[in-house]
């Protein structure tokens, strides 16, 4: 990805070109894809391509901070979404003609928002490449020291966490089951027990079907540790509820 300043011939039916490839892309394009999408375009019309409309807005910041990620690969000593206002590193200095040619080609009146957003994506591309420069460390000290300085999570914690999560989902679903079978045995139940049904069932020409399937709804409730009185019940379905 060859860069062109702001003298470079900024070819509109270029920059709507790329405006149509990143539009098909999912708002959560990765570095790869996204840089695919954005070729050999140089980033005035990368940028440029913000200005066709908030549809387009959010994928073409992305795509600007895929190319800044192509172009000044990270480091586990500097970033250029690192670099603060005033910054007089290297890192800085080369980064500062690029972001002159992103804010002169974009049509803002809030550039330094545009900007911010464009930092965040580019933290989050990056990861993947941070990730891999870490793991590269031989020092397990060291590296436990750069994903903590990065505020990231080693595998080891992403493994414990995305076990502990499965547990607490397991959970979850075990408890979400207990509180359906209690609430909808307990308003069946009620229903067939409920002293305004007395007559109904009596007269019902399934009556005897009914009166064994009361019993059996009976021994179910039993096994779930619920009350059969109806006030001892009702309460009992309103606490599991909220669970």
């Amino acid at each position: 990805m060859e860069n062109f300043t702001l003298t470079s011939d900024l070819n509109l039916d270029n920059v709507v070109a790329l405006s149509d490839r990143l539009a098909k892309l999912d708002k959560s394009a990765d570095q790869k894809q996204l840089a695919e999408a954005i070729g050999n375009a140089t980033l005035v019309q990368i940028a440029a391509v913000s200005n066709h409309g908030e549809r387009i807005a959010g994928s073409a910041e992305r795509a600007v901070a895929a190319w800044l990620n192509t172009v000044m690969p990270v480091t586990l000593d500097a970033q250029w979404y690192a670099v603060e206002y005033r910054d007089k590193s290297d890192i800085a200095k080369a980064l500062a003609p690029h972001k002159k040619d992103i804010f002169t080609a974009w049509n803002s009146s809030n550039p330094s928002t545009k900007y911010a957003r464009v930092r965040v994506y580019g933290e989050e591309l990056a990861e993947p490449a941070i990730r891999e420069l870490i793991e590269a460390e031989q020092s397990e000290e060291v590296r436990e020291y750069y994903y903590d300085q990065f505020g990231l999570l080693s595998p080891e914690e992403q493994a414990a966490g995305a076990q502990m999560k499965d547990e607490e989902t397991q959970t979850s679903r075990t408890r979400d089951l207990y509180e359906r079978s209690v609430v909808e045995i307990g308003k069946l139940y009620r229903a067939l027990t409920a002293s305004d049904n007395d007559a109904i069932i009596k007269a019902h020409a399934k009556r005897a079907q009914i009166t064994a399937a009361l019993e059996h709804l009976t021994k179910a409730l039993t096994a779930l540790d619920a009350p059969t009185e109806d006030e001892d019940l009702a309460a009992f379905m309103k606490e599991v509820a909220k669970r």
